[in-house]
Order: C-alpha cells, then structure tokens, then sequence
C-alpha cells in the first residue's frame, strides 16, 4: 500500500549550471561540511550524515540566502525517484539535529511556510583536503550514531542492487512481445492522456480517462497491464514510446489526448507497437459528456480488438454497466480520486473524501465511489491522522461492504476491505479479500503487495517473495513501500545482502522512514556487518529517542514465533535498547 506518495519530479536546471557541479568543502558558520565523505566537523566534534541528507545541505550551500521550493529540492536530490513526502522533511529534521539548529529561531536552515527553505547562514568555499591528510582531528572519537558504513560494504552494497535490479529486469518479457508458445500475455502501458483543453484545471478529467482505462484492461486475464504509478511516472515527460516500452518491460504503449469545450467532448486515442515502430490501432471520438462512459468502453474494446491476436476470445471479460449514470457524479469522483492519488496530507484526504461523498449523493449506487470513500477512512487510521482508529476502520469497512453488495466484482472494494482487516489484525480475513481483489484484477499491484505481506507474516515467505516480485514487474516505478515488503521477504529467508540492498534502495525514496531503517538494522546485523547495524541503530534513535525493541514484538504479526524472534534478536545484536 503507498503511503503518502507525493508523486515524481523532474530534474530541473540545464547541463552545465554551475549549482549542479559537485561541492567541495565549505564552511556554514563554526561547522566545515565535507560533502564527499558526508561529515560535518566542528573543533572535537565530527558528525556523518546520509548520503540524501548531505545533498540536501550542499543543494542548499550553492544558493545561500535563497529561497528554494520543496520541488526543487525534490528535483535535484531525487530526480526520476518516486518520492515519499516526508523524505525532505525528514532529511531537514536531520540536519537541524546535526547543527543543533532551532527551527523557531532557526540559525542555519530558515522553513518559510508555503514557500520552501533557505539557508541563513553563511557559507564560505574553502580549499580541497589536503594530499594524504587523512580524517580531521577528533574523527576518532565514538560517534556510533552517525558514523557512515566502510566504502567496502557501500561498493558491496551497489553490487547487490545491480544484481537485483538485473534480477527484476529478467523477470519481465524476454522480449517486448509474447515467447513463441504464447503463454506471455501481451505487456501494455496506458500513458497519461494529455490534457488539450486549454485549462490545466481540467487535468483531472484526462488523468480520469487514463485511471479508467487501466482499470479496465487491468481486469483482462489476457493482458499484463503495467500499473497507474508507473504510468504516471511519465505523466508531463516527453520521452520516446521506445524508451518508455524499454523502461516498463513493454511492448505496446496507448497514448491519447482529451479536449472538453463545455459539455462537448473530443478524445483522440491510439495504440503503438513499441517493438516494430508502428501504430496499431488508432480513433477519434466525438460527443458530450454524458457519453464518456460509453465512449470508453469503445476505446477498451477497439485496443482487445487491435490485440486479437495476442488475446484469445475466450480471456475477454465484459465491459459491464458504467459506474455511473450521473455526469456530476462522475465529474466529482474524477476530481476526488485525481486529488486522492496525490497520497499528500490530512488535508488532501479530506477534500477527497468530501468530493465522493458528493458523487454519492448524485447517485447512492455509485458502487466505486463508496469505495474510494472507505479508502480515504483506512488512510487516516495507517497515518495516525484519526482520533478515533477503530471508528475509521469500521466506517470503512461498512463503506467497502456496500460497494461489494452494489457491485461484486469491484476488486478496489475488497482491497480496502482487505487494507483495513489487516491494520484491525484480522489477517486472515485480510488474506481472502486481497485474494478476491486478485481473481477480479490480475494486475492490480497493491493487491499482490498486501497479500504478499500477509503469506510471509504468516509462515509463506517464498510465495510473498513471488508476489511482490510480481507487483515490482507490474509497477517498475514503484513506491518505497514496496521495497521495504521485498527486503521484509527477503529477511525472512535469510537472504540478508539481498535484504540490505532492497531497505537501502526504500531509504533512498524515503530517509525519514523508521521501519525502513529499523528493518536494515536488522539485516545489517545477520548479515555480520556490525559497524553498519551500529551505525543504523544510531539513525533509528535519531528518529525515535523512545525506540525499543520489545514494542516491535507488537507491530509486526509473525504466524511462528521464530520468525519474530529472530527479528527481534537481530535488533538487540546491533545495541538497540530492549
């Protein structure tokens, strides 16, 4: 499940701007900052920070008594990543830890709301290290807490990512199109539809149409659908549908356009075979709004069509009914939905679920909407934004109960049904529904990714590895919650190095997250690196001064208690308070 994914940004700035060339030492009032070996020093005192962390510092120190937006920090430190929201926040906190910085009277890093942050203090370029000189005086002091792994493990660790990114890269079509016994299923991605109607606040009618169209080849046993992620990766990115199929593991890629002038709607779609270079199948569609939904379902089933060689007669499911009748309903369920992906705040889940609950009040049938609208309950109870957990559990539940009794092969509903037994404990209640999700949505990515932490909590960690392993293939450009499930897997099977690699590649995405590095501190410390699980026990209680060992035997729910134990010792092993 992604939690509070703020979406992808690009790189901004030209080749060759000077504030993108490497930093070399400096100084910010009393502390010199060593961005290539990440240390902050001052007289006796020598720090180290996360690689992340120490980028956000020098992206800072190029433009001192600026301001620089969020997105631009987000742009520069994790271009082309998915990222967490709280990951600048995170790396900010970090570093006024470091500087011993108060943020309502800020000497160093300045928050101004709304806007972004700005370095206040000032910066003085200061000449290379010395030839030979080796750590400053006082780097020999204990410093557990915020001492860097060895270059040694950190080239070890790169190794291990590539072999499994070269691992995951192999898991997906040998070739963009079917193996010669056709038992592949054809691999498509729907591109974001570009929004041609002259007004950016009808984005979320065209991002709508693309959700729709997913969703409804999605349900096709006969195709494997790359997920909305991973699709909107690209949202706003010029790239070549040849490096977009290359990127996804795909052969086929739908593009398309929407114009909306009043009521009147024209949608332009086409399906382009990335391998040979050529369009498939292409169409026009004309008329008003009220006619969107049969003007989908045309689109749906002129892309089968098109893939009629690839895809039996007997795999077609039928389109069905539209969701909804009314028009106003759907425009405000488009518009909740479009600002739920957003996984921003409290604040944007709220607004979302105002806007569902408008679409039900248009049409108390609309079973999606009663979904979505569960959906936004179970947020609030797995972001502690709710003050009463169990009430917004079972509201949600009730709302995914009805959306099943309107519409019973509607797999969103059994996976909030499914999202909410778990955080209830109800675990095996959890698995069935996430089960159902699956046999309704082959594709759905979430739903593999639920179930697989369900099997190998429950003693099935070789099927929950298969899963999420399967869900990477299905959304390549995925959120870090991802990876924290495949190094929880891979921890169970005591696949340590394999482990580090996927809690190290969540960290990226998301530094600010404790069970991340709860979870590398504990594959750290089985896989006999002591230093590095000492060194990420300090970054846990860097986060958490009240951190403890014996909590976590409440948090995550092992079927066998070896499991658990085993976890659990890993975390005493590295010097983390029981």
């Amino acid at each position: 499940m992604a939690v509070k994914i703020r979406g992808v940004v690009p790189r901004e700035g030209t080749p060759g701007d000077p504030h993108d060339q490497p930093l070399a030492r400096f100084q910010i009032a009393d502390w010199i900052v060593d961005p290539t070996s990440g240390r902050l020093s001052r007289g006796g005192e020598t720090l180290r920070l996360e690689p992340k962390v120490m980028e956000v510092l020098a992206y800072l120190a190029h433009r001192p008594g600026q301001v620089v937006t969020r997105e631009a920090l987000e742009a520069s430190v994790w271009a082309g990543s998915v990222v967490s929201y709280d990951a600048l926040t995170g790396a900010i906190q970090k570093l006024r830890k470091a500087f011993k910085d108060d943020p309502r009277q800020p000497r160093i890093i300045e928050t101004l709301s709304k806007k972004g942050y700005r370095l206040v203090a000032p910066v003085q370029a200061l000449e290379g290290r010395p030839r030979g000189a080796s750590t400053p005086p006082g780097d020999s002091a204990p410093q557990r807490a915020f001492r860097r792994p060895p270059r040694t493990v950190l080239t070890l660790l790169v190794l291990t990512a590539l072999v499994g990114a070269a691992t995951l890269l192999w898991m997906g079509p040998k070739s963009l199109g079917p193996d010669p016994a056709g038992s592949a299923p054809p691999a498509i991605a729907v591109l974001p539809f570009d929004n041609l109607s002259g007004d950016p606040q009808q984005g979320y009618l065209a991002d709508g149409i693309t959700d729709d169209l997913i969703t409804a080849l999605a349900k096709n046993p006969g195709l494997l659908v790359i997920a909305r992620d991973s699709s909107f990766f690209y949202k706003d990115r010029r790239l070549d549908v040849r490096q977009v199929a290359r990127r996804l593991h795909v052969r086929f890629i739908v593009q398309g356009s929407v114009r909306r002038l009043g009521e009147v709607l024209r949608i332009n779609a086409q399906l382009v075979d990335a391998e040979a270079g050529i369009h498939v199948w292409g169409e026009r569609y004309d008329g008003a709004m009220a006619d969107m939904f049969r003007v989908q379902d045309e689109i749906t089933r002129g892309l089968t069509s098109a893939l009629a060689v690839e895809v039996s007669p007997g795999q077609r499911q039928d389109l069905g009914p539209p969701p909804t009748t009314s028009p106003r309903a759907y425009d405000r369920f488009l518009r909740g939905r479009h600002g739920f992906y957003l996984y921003a705040n409290k604040d944007q889940n709220r607004k979302a679920r105002a806007l569902f609950q408008d679409a039900i009040a248009f049409d108390p049938d609309f079973a999606l909407a009663y979904a979505m609208l569960g959906w936004t309950h179970v947020f609030d109870a797995m972001n502690g934004w709710s003050a009463e957990r169990e009430r917004s559990l079972a509201q949600a539940l009730e709302l995914a109960n009805q959306a099943v009794s309107l519409e019973q092969t509607l797999p969103v509903a059994y996976f909030v049904r499914g999202l909410a037994y778990r955080e209830r404990g109800e675990y095996v209640k959890a698995l069935v529904e996430a089960e159902k999700a699956i046999a309704y949505d082959p594709n759905y990515a979430n739903a593999h990714v639920l179930l697989a932490t369900l099997l190998y909590y429950a003693g099935r960690p070789e099927e929950g590895l298969a899963l999420i392993q399967k869900a990477i293939q299905l959304n390549p450009h995925h959120p870090y919650n991802y990876s924290f499930h495949l190094g929880q897997a891979l921890f169970v099977l005591h696949r340590n190095e394999a482990a580090i690699a996927a809690f190290a590649q969540g960290i990226e995405s998301n530094p600010a997250s404790e069970r991340l590095h709860v979870w590398l501190t504990a594959a750290y410390a089985q896989a006999g690196h002591q230093e590095e699980a000492e060194w990420e026990a300090g970054q846990v209680l860097t986060l958490n001064p009240e951190f403890s060992v014996a909590r976590m035997r409440e948090s995550f729910p092992f079927k066998d208690p070896a499991d658990l134990q085993h976890f659990l010792d890993s975390l005493r092993k590295a010097g983390l308070p029981s």
